[in-house]
C-alpha cells in the first residue's frame, strides 16, 4: 500500500528531473555584455527603421540626459516626431568600440543614413555616435548619447 503512494511521486520527480536536465543541457550559453549591447544597437537601429517608438524607448534610461539638455522626454519627443514623417529612414550602423566596465559601459558607432531611400557610401549623411549605458533592471539602457543629435535636422526637413 505504502509502495503504491510512492510510485506516482518517484515518477513526478523523474520526469521533474528529467525536465531540468534537458533544460540545463540545451538552453544557450547567456550573451556576454558586449553581445548584449550589440543586440540592443541592432534593436534600436531596426526599431527606427520601423518608426517603432516604443521599441527605441525601451532602450533609452529614465535617467536619460545629453550634453544638448535633452532628457528622456525629450527623446521620445524626437522619436514620436519622426516616427509620424512618411519618409522611410535607412541606417547602416558599425559598432567601432565597446568598453565594459561593471555596470557601467561606453559604445562608439559608425552610421551612415539616408532619409527617403538606401543607405549608400557616398550617397548618404555620416554620423559618429557614442553612448554611455548603465545596466539597469531589464537590461542595458542608454543615460547619455551624441552625435546621433545631427540627424535631427535631415530627417525633419
Amino acid at each position: 500500500m505504502m509502495l503504491r503512494r510512492l510510485v506516482p511521486w518517484v515518477f513526478v520527480v523523474v520526469v521533474i528531473g528529467a525536465g531540468a536536465g534537458w533544460y540545463l543541457l540545451t538552453r544557450p550559453e547567456p550573451l556576454s555584455d558586449e553581445q548584449q549591447i550589440v543586440r540592443l544597437i541592432a534593436d534600436v537601429q531596426r526599431a527606427v527603421e520601423q518608426r517603432k517608438t516604443s521599441d527605441v524607448m525601451r532602450y533609452v534610461s529614465d535617467d536619460y540626459h545629453d550634453r544638448r539638455g535633452l532628457d528622456r522626454l525629450d527623446v521620445q519627443r524626437l522619436v514620436i516626431a519622426g516616427a509620424r514623417n512618411r519618409a522611410t529612414m535607412d541606417l547602416s550602423v558599425q559598432v567601432t568600440s565597446i568598453e565594459v566596465q561593471g555596470d557601467s559601459a561606453t559604445f562608439t558607432a559608425e552610421v551612415d543614413y539616408s532619409v527617403g531611400g538606401p543607405a549608400m557610401p557616398g550617397r548618404s549623411n555620416h554620423l559618429t555616435v557614442s553612448a554611455e549605458l548603465r545596466r539597469e533592471r531589464g537590461g542595458w539602457k542608454v543615460i547619455s548619447a551624441e552625435g546621433w543629435q545631427d540627424a535631427e535636422s535631415a530627417y525633419f526637413q
